[in-house]
């Protein structure tokens, strides 16, 4: 199954949210959602546009994604823990969020809690967005 248009945007804004949570973007931040809109097929400017304003983007809101194929939902929650990972621990309003949108697309609590736990235990070396789950479905 490749991921729709409408999913890959989907993702990539649910990216963006998850940086934006702590109200800070980082330059290793903006240079790997950079690198996940090439990869998702988006135009580099779009991109910058959308890093650039990501804090005041009336369209990046928090609303919670729902996602057309319940396999790409799984796989944006894994990659999105993964990401909020990166710095070593996940914050509370990363997690809150992750959790809405995790229940928007049928999956429990329990389903991120574990998917959280099994994350922490493996040594996340490889940070480049070919090597996150989504890069399947494209």
């Amino acid at each position: 199954m490749k991921a729709s248009l409408i999913d890959r945007g989907k993702y990539y804004r649910g990216l963006l949210v998850l940086i934006g949570r702590d109200r800070i973007v980082d330059r290793s931040e903006h240079k790997l959602m950079l690198q996940f809109g090439k990869m998702l097929d988006f135009d580099e400017r779009f991109c910058e546009a959308a890093i650039a304003d990501l804090l005041d983007n009336e369209h990046i809101n928090d609303e919670p994604i729902l996602f057309d194929e319940s396999a790409i939902a799984e796989s944006f929650l894994r990659d999105a823990l993964r990401l909020a990972l990166i710095d070593k621990e996940i914050h509370l309003h990363e997690m809150s969020w992750l959790k809405t949108v995790a229940r928007t697309n049928k999956l429990t609590d329990a389903w991120l809690d574990k998917e959280y736990r099994r994350l922490q235990k493996e040594k996340l070396t490889e940070t480049s967005p070919e090597s996150f789950e989504i890069h399947r479905y494209l």
